[in-house]
């Protein structure tokens, strides 16, 4: 299990997951995509999001089992599943994916101890 010392609190990544040149486009797209987004269908984007941060923490995400939707609203889905790491540990995680205050589409993922 991830100890408190690797997870001090609670870590939270954020990344964009979309990026669009035009603001109104942006906007337009990002709620295209977040409404046809489930829990099951962003995993991998979360997995590909902890394999960015493995130099710096020495293990990412293997796979997010059994994603259950806790809420879903026009702009943000938020999940829970449960965690495999590459340095073999398991714990569960909370992840989501939301549109932000300028229309970009975001991720965030919080290891739960």
């Amino acid at each position: 299990m991830k100890t408190r010392r690797t997870f001090p609190l609670k870590i939270t990544v954020i990344a964009t997951a979309t990026a669009i040149a035009t603001a109104g486009c942006e906007s337009l797209s990002s709620k295209v995509d977040q409404a046809s987004s489930t829990c099951e269908n962003i995993r991998q984007e979360i997995i590909d999001l902890t394999e960015k941060d493995r130099a710096s923490r020495g293990y990412a995400l293997v796979a997010i089992y059994e994603p259950t939707e806790v809420s879903k609203t026009d702009n943000e889905l938020n999940c829970r599943g449960k965690a495999s790491w590459s340095d073999q540990d398991k714990t569960g995680i909370t992840y989501k994916q939301y549109i932000d205050q300028d229309g970009n589409l975001m991720l965030e993922y919080t290891p739960e101890e």
